[in-house]
């Protein structure tokens, strides 16, 4: 009598029945140190019963339609790859994973077996989170979900990413948002006479002139600026990151990393007016120094803390919210001033698309447009140019720029200014 191939299985006859034991995994008990073995069991009737459904498990695991690893909850596999760096994603992401799978998820689905969850109870749980969260946080949330999937797929603990069978939730035309108006020109230069010689203006006017991002701002060091070629090189980021740790504790803490994307790093041009500033900056840094003596941190960077080191950008913020109040301007976000830059520079050099998205740092021109294109009004300058080109006895038919349109303020309550 031949023996059944190691590895698929046996049937046990129990009383009246038959217990068929399938093997998922190995794994090394923490306890004895001895490897043991996790099977998946059912009980049939029949002997041929247990053995037809033995035969389907051995089927599904030859064509990798199998999850093997065992029975695990959502939240316990979840912590596992999240805080002990298994996800291939920065510390800051998984964080940020971590934070909305705590907050949102794992009250639903974190006692669930992995392989339990559905892609119907998912739909179900994004639909009831949308009606207290904006879609950015639900579809933030549903990311995360995913991602824990994603890499389960990989370790073949489950077969499939449920969250690929729901769909994302969608933002209301009239929904609030962050996001604000860009400054127009008529704004940008009031700020601009607001903030000369104050100790934001190199700040101000570096952002407004190449739309750096924040982390861009407080990453770039003076080596990096090169005042003989009139440049300045994005070579890395500094952003406050939070760690969670298994342990349950956790830490924040100002670091440096490349920037976003291989796009990002790259070179931008420094207008007569900027380097002067940073000029004016670098005299008044080179004050602190001497004035902090053996406290001062030489960090080598262009915007520091008080002693040196790298400036938080929750201080940043502070300040910059500060001055925005004290001189009574308009208020955005840091990262509205980099909409400001695209939407500005797209409105009057909209032929130079390709290098209006360099200058951004995005990795395509399609990312440029997505964002920025309504605001800019791109298809009004293709209309006034195609009416030069075809009627240019009539010059420029249209002297007027057309503004954005624009909803009522009683419907669109985010539209309004806030001061």
């Amino acid at each position: 009598m031949s023996r059944a191939p190691k590895g698929n299985g046996t049937i046990v006859k129990k009383g009246k029945k038959f217990l068929a034991k399938f093997p998922l995994s190995r794994f090394q008990d923490p306890v004895t140190g001895r490897c043991e073995t996790k099977y998946e069991t059912k009980t049939f009737a029949t002997k041929s019963e247990a053995q037809r459904w033995l035969n389907k498990k051995i089927a599904a695991k030859e064509n990798g339609q199998l999850a093997v690893g065992g029975k695990q909850t959502f939240r316990s596999y979840a912590d596992q790859i999240l805080l002990n760096g298994v996800l291939k994603v920065s510390p800051r992401t998984a964080d940020g994973y971590y934070r909305n799978l705590r907050k949102h998820v794992y009250p639903v689905f974190g006692r669930k077996n992995l392989t339990d969850i559905e892609p119907g109870e998912l739909d179900l749980f994004f639909s009831e989170l949308r009606k207290t969260k904006a879609a950015p946080t639900v579809n933030a949330v549903r990311t995360a979900i995913s991602a824990v999937f994603k890499n389960a797929m990989r370790q073949r603990k489950v077969t499939y990413n449920p969250v690929a069978h729901t769909s994302k939730a969608k933002r209301d035309p009239f929904e609030p948002t962050q996001v604000r108006v860009p400054w127009s020109e008529d704004e940008i230069r009031e700020v601009l006479r607001a903030v000369e010689d104050k100790p934001l203006e190199a700040f101000f006017k570096l952002d407004i002139a190449t739309g750096m991002r924040r982390g861009e701002l407080l990453g770039l060091r003076w080596q990096d600026v090169d005042f003989e070629n009139e440049t300045a090189s994005i070579e890395q980021t500094i952003h406050r990151e939070s760690r969670t740790f298994p342990d349950g504790t956790s830490r924040s803490d100002v670091v440096a990393a490349p920037p976003k994307t291989a796009s990002s790093r790259r070179v931008v041009r420094l207008s007569p007016p900027v380097l002067d500033a940073l000029r004016r900056h670098k005299l008044a840094q080179d004050v602190n120094r001497a004035m902090a003596g053996d406290k001062w941190t030489n960090s080598g960077l262009v915007f520091t803390n008080s002693i040196g080191g790298a400036e938080d950008e929750r201080n940043l913020y502070r300040r910059y919210l500060k001055f925005l109040e004290e001189n009574s301007i308009r208020r955005i976000r840091i990262h509205d001033i980099r909409h400001t830059f695209a939407t500005v520079l797209i409105s009057n050099d909209g032929g130079n698309l390709p290098g209006v998205s360099r200058g951004l740092g995005h990795s395509s021109l399609s990312i440029t447009m997505d964002i920025y294109g309504k605001t800019a009004q791109v298809e009004d300058q293709a209309f006034c140019r195609m009416s030069e080109i075809v009627f240019p006895e009539y010059g420029q038919v249209f002297p007027k720029k057309v503004s954005p349109p624009q909803q009522p303020t009683s419907i669109s309550p985010w539209f309004q200014y806030s001061s």
